[in-house]
């Protein structure tokens, strides 16, 4: 939004850490998966949003880390819309550590970087830091939008729900 100074800070957070590490049929986890992507579909496409039916419930605690790892290289973005893209458009499962390094190479980031951050516990530690946050201020599912400190937007939200909170922050009127 061009009108608006907007700072977005991406913090990853693990919402089904059960999931075992190679991820799960997607069927086992949401039975009712294939009417779960029909929802998604029609709620996203009015925002551009592709969904397609996901046959793995990954688990996401090896992508997340690597999503913390692109702050550090100015690839918070770009990452985590390459992550959108494979895991609910191309069905990958971003829970094995090959497709996540294919998908961090395809935004310019090294495989040699991510192997090392996945084998440190710095990423780790920042992943429990976000699950605090996330607890502390109630936060139980993705996305969620926090805008300005005060506010939060559970779910994905059209242009026009974010224009009106700006506009309503810009003129000092009191959000509840």
């Amino acid at each position: 939004m061009k009108d608006y100074e907007i700072e977005l800070i991406h913090k990853g957070f693990e919402i089904h850490p059960e999931v075992p590490l190679d991820g799960m049929p997607m069927k086992e986890y949401f039975p009712k998966i294939d009417e779960m992507a029909g929802q998604l579909r029609s709620m996203g496409a009015p925002y551009g949003l592709e969904f397609n039916t996901i046959t793995t419930m990954p688990n996401t605690n090896k992508a997340l880390q690597v999503g913390e790892y692109a702050k550090t290289l100015g690839k918070s973005f770009e990452i985590n819309k390459a992550m959108y893209k494979a895991t609910f458009v191309q069905d990958i499962n971003i829970s094995l550590e090959s497709e996540i390094i294919k998908i961090a190479e395809s935004v310019g980031m090294t495989a040699s970087g991510v192997r090392n951050a996945l084998a440190t516990d710095q990423y780790k530690l920042i992943l429990e830091d976000n699950k605090t946050f996330c607890r502390n201020n109630n936060i139980t599912s993705v996305p969620t939008f926090i805008v300005n400190d005060q506010y939060a937007l559970v779910g994905a939200q059209g242009p026009d729900r974010f224009k009106d909170i700006f506009e309503k922050i810009k003129a000092g009127v009191e959000i509840l």
